[in-house]
């Protein structure tokens, strides 16, 4: 008797533990189900105001009941929608979904998600001549395509939005239309501010990566493939055509369209600052970008999640960014990851497993403001980060963290960081610039689009780098030290040049002499004049408005102030070792540097001139 009722107590155990609810960010149970298996998928031309088709891939979980209404999932790709496949392949799988990826599909599906990815105009198999990136009309084009959706018999009158990277930045920019049926959006690793954090981050062209971003959408374009490897050469026929484009006219006309799109390459070596008007746009680029449409992004009341790594490329201010300025940013996490994510990038990591299931915290998410599931989510601390090296995470309710406080570090003659100002009127450090500096290609800027990927990304021993820059180092720290932010360089410098570009790194010295990467930060000096904000774009820092009409020459042989952000990050510095700032001229691998340049810098650090690195350092509360 006493054995029965034991195994009847532990049956009812086993039937509460399977009934518990959780909701955190990394866990979610009780709360959604896996109520199908597998999906649909059809394709159609949805027509434009303008007459353009946009090529519409539609996924609704396999055998989804009669009358049932379900939300929506809708992403916008420049990448090509899906693929089809070569014989003997395509008798396996037919068509081939890349970005999003099939497993990210069938996820959402699985849970009693309809989803909807388009070619946007000019691109994959839809029709028309793209003239710009995110241009004003693919905008337009995401409100009728969500018209489009909640008219369908199967849809409960909810969409969100999300995707990585360019399908990240049209998830936020959908909402520039307002349209009130789009409640949820998560960008992930998208671009907030087009200008400064992804062509020309700190001022700087980002001319290499963008080069073979160009290359790749070209390829995509001509509907070329093989130049893609091997896998894709033996693997992939061409972009999907529409099932009901009944011999493909629609399509073969869209391709030919495709061959005259804009170079966004060419584009990008025809300006240098954010208000040069590109004469085949007759526009900036500012009007492509999201933070120029932050009061519409704002108004749509939409509730936003941001997804973004500490170690990818400058997007991780897309994140900071986007905190404060867009109020409807109720959720924001930052991981030790690159772009996508794709790797843990912390060097202090044992593995580059990715450990949150970004699926799962999306489905979190969307359950609660697409299906009305009272998951707590909307009652969490909402910006979740982790602190690289401690290796944890940690949350706050406000951006910059309240707890930080900005402490200067102050160079030395001796090449020393110090808290007291320099006392010596006369005391500069030289540099003779070498051009030749870099930092490698599995750097955080190599993650942000495959073919410019080599492996991990990854920092290795900086301290052999260092030799060809020049390096400020502190004392021994007698104890941890965190930094939750931006740190700022504020360098007082003389040149032999009218202008000069300025790498900072960062770095954090182990007691064996290990140099750790923490973090950088680019400028170039011509932009160095601190402006006042008047659109209403907030940014962590001196306010540079990188416009022309803004530059400020050096002065050959005399000392200019030139201040600027470091990339935000949250790192421990640990008892033992050693806070260190190198300065470079250069990036080699991944900037293009333009105008009159320095043979020779001098650091100055003076009373009246006192360099210093100023940290965000967290206190304890």
């Amino acid at each position: 008797m006493l054995c029965l009722f034991s195994i009847a107590m532990s049956a009812q155990n086993k039937q509460s533990v399977s009934q518990q609810k959780i909701s955190a960010v990394g866990k979610y149970a009780g709360y959604s189900t896996k109520e199908y298996k597998g999906y649909s998928a059809s394709s159609l031309y949805l027509t434009m105001r303008d007459s353009t088709k946009i090529a519409t891939d539609l996924y609704l979980p396999k055998k989804l009941e009669a009358g049932k209404k379900i939300p929506t999932i809708l992403y916008l790709t420049r990448y090509v929608r899906s693929l089809r496949a070569k014989f003997p392949f395509s008798l396996i799988k037919d068509p081939i979904s890349v970005l999003p990826p099939l497993e990210e599909i069938d996820y959402f599906t699985s849970y009693g998600y309809a989803v909807v990815v388009i070619d946007v105009r000019g691109s994959g198999a839809s029709s028309g001549r793209r003239t710009m990136e995110f241009s004003p009309e693919e905008v337009k084009d995401g409100a009728e395509v969500v018209n489009w959706i909640i008219g369908q018999e199967w849809s409960n009158g909810k969409v969100g939005s999300t995707g990585v990277s360019y399908l990240g930045t049209t998830a936020e920019l959908l909402l520039v239309n307002q349209h009130p049926a789009v409640k949820a959006c998560i960008p992930r690793s998208n671009i907030f501010d087009l200008y400064n954090h992804i062509m020309f981050p700190g001022g700087v062209r980002h001319g290499p990566f963008v080069k073979v971003w160009g290359e790749t959408t070209t390829h995509l374009d001509h509907n070329e493939f093989d130049s893609f490897g091997k896998q894709a050469k033996r693997l992939v026929k061409g972009t999907h055509k529409i099932d009901t484009d009944k011999g493909g006219k629609i399509y073969m006309t869209s391709l030919s369209e495709h061959t005259n799109n804009f170079d966004v390459y060419k584009g990008l070596q025809g300006i240098e600052f954010r208000d040069d008007v590109h004469p085949e746009l007759s526009a900036s680029s500012n009007e492509y970008s999201i933070h120029n449409n932050i009061k519409a992004i704002a108004n749509s009341g939409t509730a936003i999640y941001r997804i973004g790594g500490w170690y990818d490329g400058a997007l991780q201010r897309s994140v900071t960014e986007g905190i404060i300025n867009t109020p409807n940013t109720v959720k924001a996490l930052i991981g030790p990851w690159d772009h996508g994510p794709q790797d843990n990038a912390s060097p202090w990591a044992k593995e580059n497993v990715v450990d949150i299931d970004i699926h799962q915290e999306m489905l979190r998410f969307f359950d609660h403001y697409l299906k009305d599931i009272d998951n707590g989510i909307d009652k969490e601390t909402p910006f979740y980060y982790y602190t690289v090296a401690a290796e944890h995470w940690d949350s706050t309710s406000t951006w910059p963290l309240p707890s930080a406080s900005n402490q200067p570090y102050y160079f030395s003659a001796e090449k020393k960081l110090q808290s007291q100002t320099p006392s010596n009127e006369n005391s500069f450090v030289h540099y003779t610039v070498d051009y030749t500096c870099t930092t490698d290609s599995t750097s955080r800027w190599n993650s942000m689009t495959p073919a410019y990927r080599h492996g991990h990304t990854k920092y290795g021993d900086r301290a052999a780098e260092g030799k060809k820059s020049v390096s400020f180092t502190s004392s021994v720290l007698v104890s941890d030290m965190t930094i939750t932010g931006s740190a700022m360089l504020d360098l007082y410098v003389k040149a032999d040049a009218k202008d000069a570009y300025i790498f900072a790194y960062l770095e954090d010295v182990s007691p064996d002499g290990k140099v750790i990467y923490v973090t950088e930060g680019q400028f170039r000096a011509i932009n160095r004049k601190v402006s006042t904000n008047s659109d209403g774009y907030k940014t962590v820092g001196p306010f540079h408005s990188y416009q022309r009409k803004d530059t400020l020459p050096l002065v050959p042989g005399q000392v200019a102030q030139v201040s600027f952000e470091l990339l935000p990050i949250s790192y421990q510095f640990k008892q033992g070792h050693q806070v260190r700032i190198t300065l470079a001229g250069a990036d080699a691998q991944h900037f293009d540097l333009v105008g009159d340049l320095p043979k020779n810098w001098e650091i100055a650090c003076t009373p009246t001139y006192p360099s210093a690195i100023v940290l965000p350092i967290v206190h304890k509360q």
